[in-house]
């Protein structure tokens, strides 16, 4: 009898392991419904599942499933996130029978197989949420609370709409085909000021993160063979985009202390 009782326990802490990401959040309401019932009436499903994910048989039809009711779009709060992601970010979908596509970004799925990017993902719901949010009031909980560049920021809070709007705002700017000194200007002396909430994020951004110039000096790093701190280099001599390092002659980069002719020849190759 003990043996049995074991092998149930397991096997149900097994379930709730395998099924933590997906009703973790949501156990409470399901006591209304009768908990066992419910484990065990999608058990079998569930291990379907993951057993035809694990295989690699990411089929349509495996997404629509007793459990999932819809998906729930949440992208980084980023100052390098796409300005589509932050826009799209809470989008709820109720058709479960496709895998929903990422934004700004080629779809891949992550380990448990749900869409998921290096700006976003998509996570499944379950129908509680709502309830969920209301009860453990996650706005004001920074057990739930996101990562961001400004530190926590709790969910559905007003702090998060505020830096949601700022990034918008932000991205609009990075995104835009205005040259780098405009870009510079309208963060420096126009987006800072839009709100008050828009200055103290702005304020945060520059103390800790030097924010805007290593945000657009990072850019520098995507030519070949170009660190971080070589990006620095160049931004503190006045080279401020990709295109000026590149057009640049040689020899006027060679002025650069700490710039060697061995990396202009693999940065222009």
């Amino acid at each position: 009898m003990r043996g049995r009782f074991k092998n149930l326990t397991q096997t149900l802490l097994e379930f709730l392991l395998i099924d933590f990401r997906y009703k973790i959040e949501h156990i409470e309401p399901y006591f209304d419904m009768g908990l066992f019932d419910f484990l065990f009436q999608n058990w079998q499903q569930k291990e379907r599942i993951i057993s035809k994910e694990n295989s690699g048989e990411n089929s349509n039809d495996l997404w629509a499933d007793t459990i999932t009711t819809g998906w729930e779009y949440s992208c980084n709060l980023y100052l390098t996130t796409p300005k589509i992601c932050i826009e799209n970010d809470g989008l709820i979908t109720n058709d479960t029978s496709v895998k929903p596509e990422l934004f700004g970004e080629t779809n891949k799925l992550g380990k448990d197989g749900d869409p998921s990017g290096l700006f976003g993902s998509w996570i499944r719901r379950h129908g509680h949420e709502e309830e969920f949010e209301e009860l453990a009031k996650i706005s004001q909980n920074m057990i739930y609370a996101r990562s961001s560049e400004i530190g926590k920021i709790p969910p559905k809070s007003k702090l998060e709409k505020d830096f949601k709007n700022f990034l918008i705002d932000f991205r609009s700017i990075a995104e835009s085909y205005i040259d780098i000194d405009e870009k510079l200007f309208k963060i420096n002396n126009e987006l800072c000021i839009k709100t008050e909430a828009y200055r103290e994020i702005y304020r945060k951004l520059v103390i800790e993160k030097k924010f805007p110039d290593s945000f657009f000096s990072n850019l520098l790093c995507e030519l070949n063979g170009v660190s971080v701190k070589i990006a620095s280099l160049f931004w503190e001599a006045g080279y401020l985009t990709k295109e000026q390092v590149l057009n640049a002659p040689d020899d006027e980069l060679l002025e650069i202390e700490g710039i060697e002719k061995s990396l202009i020849k693999k940065i222009k190759a």
